[in-house]
């Protein structure tokens, strides 16, 4: 065993729903907790966290992993992990001067498409071919400073959740190039002016930028009192939820695609270049290239579908597995627009081919379905733009573990899938990096500290029906956007 991963690390994910903490060690076994939070919708597409919340969270997270057993005077290092991109401003004294725009908040989608007209190709002035869309940070620091110039008055620094958790735990506003991508370049950390004169802030509310795994702080001990960690113990900058993962499932050791389902789904591979719709991240914020993509609904598919059928989410997999043979509906899961590889925030769901004898169970099988097809729709976007097919793909979250999910996994997916037996993958990819920051390699991080895993892959068949589910998925899709351009962009026309 490494010396450099002889230690207990351990992971914070600020996630979207709820902060995970992971205690992880040498041989991948894991002690985790988490705690919850409200998030605030209402119309205009407002969609905001309390950030105090984030800070009762995580207190409450550790305190819970204290009765699960852990020891919090073992930890080695803590790493750090969450939701991206989520705006939270603050000021000189680290204090939030207003409530978190989540990446779900999509009330700046007229800055968005003034960004986009203005500017065109971002990737001159960010680094990356990051899409002008609401949910991205420039949009969103474009609407603040328009309706709220106050906001821009009092801010210090424009972070994103882990780092004010950072900031909680070591004094110091640090970010990293990937999580603060269109407020910084993410080919070098420095702030993006044009950018961020444009959008109407200063070019000093970047915070400092560093590599993910690089040194924040240590613990202080105010920080120790507040959240029941050492004192002294060292913290990393930290890294997107989406990054920890892939970290977490060995993809940039084994070069595999992958999926992991939660709120949303994060799908891609590591790939260098270009893809329409996708994020590329570069060599210079991870260990190797990527090409992936978030969607807008995942888990949020299978909630919604929940309410309607009267059941709990958990009931939805079991549900549909007592579908009849089919044809089931053809689902598209655009409830609350789409993220990649669309980027549209206006089209809505769709559920074409409904038919008499369709009942909850066909429903329930749409919509699963559906959601695993949208991630196959952003595999098709990295493999359409290399040119080489995706052999193997990393599963992990909601499903994982679960029959009726797997099962429609290899069948929509259409190759090996290895699927992780770790619910939390995000928490122990930020642990991953806590271990970086001591001075493991990447590969030395995944093999000691990775989860268990087992493969299987789909029989010939099932890829065969997977390619016609595939193609009857992207014609509603397309159905979904025509309906919107006949409703003259309206997504309530």
């Amino acid at each position: 065993m490494p010396d450099a991963v002889d230690g207990v690390y351990l992971g914070v994910d600020v996630g979207t729903s709820a902060t995970r903490v992971s205690l992880v060690r040498p041989g991948g076994h894991a002690v985790v907790a988490s705690a919850g939070y409200r998030t605030v919708r209402a119309g205009g597409g407002r969609v905001e966290q309390d950030p105090a919340a984030w800070s009762r969270a995580l207190a409450a997270a550790l305190r819970r992993l204290i009765t699960r057993g852990a020891d919090l005077r073992e930890v080695t290092a803590v790493g750090l992990c969450g939701q991206t991109p989520t705006l939270v401003p603050v000021d000189a004294a680290g204090r939030p001067v207003r409530a978190a725009l989540t990446w779900q908040d999509t009330r700046a989608a007229a800055e968005a498409a003034e960004l986009a007209g203005r500017f065109g190709d971002p990737e001159p002035l960010i680094g990356t071919a990051l899409p002008w869309s609401a949910a991205n940070m420039p949009a969103k620091l474009a609407w603040l400073a328009r309706h709220e110039p106050d906001a821009v008055r009092r801010t210090r620094w424009l972070l994103q959740p882990k780092d004010l958790v950072g900031l909680w735990l070591t004094g110091r506003a640090t970010s990293d190039p990937w999580s603060s991508k269109g407020i910084c370049r993410v080919t070098d950390g420095a702030p993006a002016i044009t950018v961020l004169s444009a959008c109407g802030w200063p070019s000093d509310a970047c915070p400092q930028v560093a590599a993910a795994w690089a040194r924040r702080g240590t613990v202080t001990a105010a920080a120790a009192r507040r959240f029941g960690l050492p004192p002294g113990v060292p913290v990393c900058v930290g890294w997107s939820d989406a990054l920890a993962q892939v970290l977490a499932a060995g993809c940039f050791e084994r070069g595999s695609g992958f999926v992991f389902s939660g709120t949303s789904a994060i799908v891609g591979a590591p790939a260098a270049g270009r893809a329409a719709g996708l994020f590329g991240v570069p060599g210079s914020c991870a260990p190797a290239p990527l090409l992936y993509g978030p969607t807008q609904s995942s888990g949020a598919s299978v909630a919604w579908i929940a309410r309607l059928l009267g059941c709990r989410p958990a009931d939805v997999p079991a549900l549909a597995a007592r579908a009849s043979a089919g044809p089931w509906p053809a689902f598209v899961p655009y409830l609350s627009g789409e993220r990649a590889p669309l980027w549209n925030a206006d089209v809505r769901g769709l559920m074409l081919g409904l038919a008499a004898e369709h009942g909850p169970a066909e429903i329930a099988r749409a919509v699963l379905t559906g959601t695993m097809l949208s991630a196959r729709h952003v595999l098709d976007a990295v493999e359409e733009a290399t040119g080489e097919r995706i052999a193997e793909i990393e599963f992990t979250g909601r499903g994982a573990g679960d029959p009726a999910w797997e099962a429609i996994a290899l069948e929509t997916l259409g190759a090996r899938v290895r699927f992780h037996s770790d619910p939390d993958m995000s928490a122990r990819g930020a642990a991953m990096l806590a271990a970086i920051m001591a001075g493991a390699s990447p590969a030395q991080a995944s093999a000691v500290l990775g989860d268990a895993t087992r493969s299987a892959a789909p029989a010939e068949a099932e890829r065969a029906r997977g390619r016609r589910l595939s193609a009857r998925y992207r014609r509603a899709s397309d159905a979904a956007l025509a309906w919107l351009e006949s409703s003259g962009g309206d997504a309530d026309g």
